[in-house]
């Protein structure tokens, strides 16, 4: 298959001037390439950024060339490209840790763009400022090539068609669409599967990682919260997350599964039928624990042994995997048992059809029942135009930041779609060791530790795995002190091993649609959440020490380190300042990669966008005329929408389980 064509910059949304003072700002936070940077930024400024935030960014790059804008925003009162040398760093230290939060949030915004741009490779001619970069730091990868048999994937081609008609429509690929569509096909019935991303073959998915953001990933990788606080990673091709993620395989703990059916009335998810389906789930995708350790793993054991904790492997989703360290870029060699690979193959062999960059715009419902929906096909291709395609039984299963997002626009009403979003908040701390540990190298995760992971009286619980990445990710998520600092930290790149945190938030948030047709993520960390980020901080300091760990960051601004020079009094210090390390937005350093709950099924109409098995309803209070009662006839949802709670451990494998619980409904209710 072909490589699928990049969305191209259809307009210039900067000024001249603006652009100028973008490029300052490039310089300013890592040196070398700026122009380039610029041009890179606008580029997904015109394509995936939200228009308001766009015009916000645009009215602070003519404020910093101001004198008093720039007092304000820097404490100096000259233009800030201008500035130079220290002066320059010192602008934008002050900008970074601003006590305005909407001042802050617009410095995080564009350092974490313009530090990733410095650091992300592509295969673009005028990249060589940053492939240079890379060679400095020992980054010079060498992923496996396609070595798997496999005819690939053949898209559905509708042709002329303006109206198609199946059985059932699953609007999604990932998880929960390609797994619930394989078992609908082999049921019989005639499915037609859409997905507003491209369809990568193996053989074409990219080896940079700028380009992998670019074509892998929902909204190019840029996907934010509305206050920029935590950076989001979501998939957005065939495949979905599946495709993109690190292929952990952990099943949703039983103690989440006994909540879920004792508070939530989920009917039967802690029973031994869903057990059976969390582990037919785990022999399909093949998980078992890696077959090597990475030394950033090792490091992770050394280090919970040395503290006595537990620690363990990680059970991965894969068949002969080379351990090339591209993950996040798909899988070339195609070991990775992701939907593109397992489920949907089945699913077409069956006699399912798939229909890539094809984005489902409003579901047809009338009377009470689902009739289809109406989609725009071929954006990618020049050519966009609309397909109906009709089905008495629609899936949606575009993930928890977009299937609110299409039962919003398609009419219904239920005041819990899009609301009790959960993110399972992230945070990491770096371990610099004298050894090298090149943690793009080798499997992407292979050990954990469950040491934490029960909540406690004042605290959520949360598990601790390792932390792989490659140096764009990187450059974003370390600390920012200063362009000299950034770029020691950077030069340290093949020694540091990052772990992190996932925490079972308790808190929550929200998912709408600005008038620009965007996703806005409201999120905010409860009290509780912030005390679980803080021990989970503490835990991975003292993890890295006792793994030998010569320096530790702990990511946030201002950052809070350690060097082991310091010695043991030192870091008693640095224990007691995590106690109160501040995560507060653009304070404390947060990522997502999991997003779940923004229609989550239960027993209660009004608190559950869906009814324990999918279904979704139509109103949290039905008329007693309603045939139906509350519920839209023929609409389910299949994906991490339904949690009803987060789960506190990686997603994938109990999504896969609900998609199977989804298709035996819509089997049941065909019949």
């Amino acid at each position: 298959m072909s490589k699928a064509k990049r969305t191209p910059a259809t307009r210039e949304v900067l000024t001249s001037a603006e652009r100028r003072t973008l490029a300052a700002l490039a310089e300013g936070f890592v040196p070398g390439g700026g122009a380039a940077r610029a041009r890179a930024a606008e580029r997904a400024f015109s394509t995936v950024v939200d228009p308001e935030l766009v015009r916000q960014l645009r009215l602070v790059l003519r404020l910093i060339e101001t004198r008093a804008g720039s007092l304000l925003i820097g404490g100096r009162a000259a233009r800030f490209s201008s500035l130079r040398g220290d002066a320059r760093d010192a602008y934008l230290q002050h900008w970074v840790q601003h006590r305005i939060p909407l001042l802050r949030s617009a410095a995080s915004a564009l350092r974490k763009l313009l530090c990733f741009l410095a650091y992300a490779d592509a295969d673009e001619p005028d990249d060589q400022r940053t492939r240079a970069r890379l060679t400095s730091i020992g980054y010079n990868p060498k992923p496996n090539a396609a070595t798997r048999d496999r005819s690939p994937l053949v898209a559905f081609d509708p042709q002329q068609a303006r109206r198609i008609a199946v059985d059932v429509l699953v609007i999604g690929s990932g998880a929960g669409g390609g797994a619930v569509a394989r078992d609908l096909a082999r049921a019989g019935k005639r499915v037609m599967v859409i997905e507003a991303g491209a369809l990568y073959d193996e053989r074409s998915f990219p080896t940079r990682e700028r380009d992998a953001y670019e074509r892998l990933y929902l909204d190019s990788g840029f996907t934010a919260t509305d206050d920029a606080h935590i950076a989001i990673l979501a998939g957005g091709t065939v495949g979905g997350g599946t495709t993109v993620n690190w292929m952990t395989s952990i099943p949703v703990p039983d103690r989440v599964r006994a909540e879920w059916e004792e508070r939530h009335g989920v009917t039967g998810i802690a029973s031994p039928r869903f057990k059976q389906d969390l582990n037919e789930v785990l022999r399909e995708v093949g998980a078992q624990p890696a077959e090597s350790t990475p030394p950033k793993d090792a490091a992770l054991l050394r280090g919970a042994a040395g503290r006595g904790w537990s620690g363990e492997p990680i059970r991965i989703n894969r068949a002969e995997c080379g351990d090339c360290g591209t993950c996040p870029f798909g899988c070339k060699r195609g070991s990775k048992q992701s939907t593109l690979r397992l489920h949907l193959p089945e699913a077409l062999a069956a006699g399912a059809h798939l229909i890539p960059d094809c984005k489902a715009e409003r579901l047809i419902i009338e009377h009470g029942a689902v009739h289809g929906a109406v989609t725009t096909y071929g954006t990618r291709a020049g050519s966009p135009r609309t397909l109906e395609i009709v089905a008495p039984q629609v899936v949606v299963s575009g993930g928890a930041l977009r299937t609110p997002l299409l039962l919003r626009r398609s009419g219904l009403t239920h005041p819990a779609i899009g609301q009790n979003l959960r993110l399972h908040p992230v945070t990491l701390a770096a371990g610099i060791f004298p050894e090298k540990i090149e943690m793009w190298r080798g499997t992407m995760q292979a050990a954990k530790s469950e040491e934490f992971i029960e909540p406690m009286e004042d605290r959520n619980g949360y598990i601790i795995e390792s932390a792989p990445g490659h140096p764009g990710l990187l450059a974003l998520g370390i600390p920012w002190t200063g362009r000299d600092e950034h770029q020691r930290l950077m030069r340290c790149a093949p020694h540091i091993a990052p772990f992190l945190a996932i925490v079972k938030d308790d808190g929550g948030g929200r998912i709408s649609e600005t008038r620009s047709g965007f996703a806005k993520i409201e999120y905010r960390t409860t009290p509780r959440d912030e005390r679980t980020l803080r021990a989970a901080l503490g835990s991975l300091v003292r993890m890295a020490e006792s793994a030998g760990a010569s320096e530790i960051i702990a990511a946030g601004s201002p950052p809070i380190a350690w060097r082991r020079r310091d010695g043991v009094e030192a870091f008693q210090v640095l224990q007691r300042r995590l106690t109160r390390f501040d995560f507060s937005p653009n304070r404390g350093t947060v990522f997502s990669a999991h997003q779940m709950g923004t229609a989550r099924m239960g027993g209660d109409p009004v608190d559950h966008a869906c009814d324990p098995y999918g279904r979704v309803r139509s109103s949290s209070r039905p008329r007693s005329t309603d045939p139906n009662g509350g519920i839209i006839k023929g609409l389910y949802v299949a994906d991490g929408s339904l949690f009803p709670t987060a789960i506190g451990v990686n997603p994938m494998i109990t999504i896969l389980a609900l998609a199977k619980r989804v298709a035996r409904t819509v089997l049941a209710d065909a019949n």
